[in-house]
């Protein structure tokens, strides 16, 4: 048979009965569904990279305009309930921050085989969680008193970076 004597799609859509059309109408919808939903989770993947790569971008610009806000979190301990300065704040947000980003690291999506956050996103955002929970003392000792205002599963994924720091300083 020639090329040119196959019939056209929409030939053949024609001359095939009202069920065999159904069939092809609904697999073309159904495809373009697939299409559309991989193109919702791959822009759920870049909208949360964004978001959490602007805050951390908003919270380091506030750090660098808190004057003595770096040698405050590294040589005070937190204390509850006392006067609030303002490295209190970069030090909340830090852990919120934190949490937050680990909340998406343990997202799921592609049917729970590929993780919201890249790994490489992930592990730079923990190696740096990692830093700050060294180097900052009022960072270390608010999460240890205020552990109750975070989850249990990110209160154990932080726990193993300040065990080397417990009871020393």
């Amino acid at each position: 048979m020639n090329v040119s004597e196959l019939p056209t799609l929409l030939a053949s859509l024609s001359a095939a009965g009202p069920l065999e059309q159904a069939k092809f109408w609904i697999s073309v919808v159904g495809l373009v569904s697939l299409v559309g939903i991989l193109t919702a989770l791959v822009s759920l993947r870049l909208t949360v990279c964004n978001q959490i790569y602007a805050r951390w971008q908003s919270l380091i610009f506030k750090f660098a305009d808190t004057e003595g806000a770096h040698a405050y979190l590294v040589a005070t301990e937190y204390a509850p309930g006392a006067d609030r300065p303002p490295a209190h704040y970069i030090a909340v947000g830090y852990m919120n921050l934190f949490e937050e980003a680990y909340r998406y690291h343990k997202a799921k999506m592609f049917i729970f085989f590929v993780p919201v956050l890249p790994n490489a996103f992930w592990y730079s955002i923990e190696n740096s969680m990692k830093k700050q929970l060294r180097q900052f003392k009022y960072l270390r000792t608010y999460w240890q008193q205020e552990r109750s205002s975070f989850s249990g599963d990110f209160n154990h994924h932080v726990q193993y970076w300040v065990r080397p720091f417990d009871g020393a300083d």
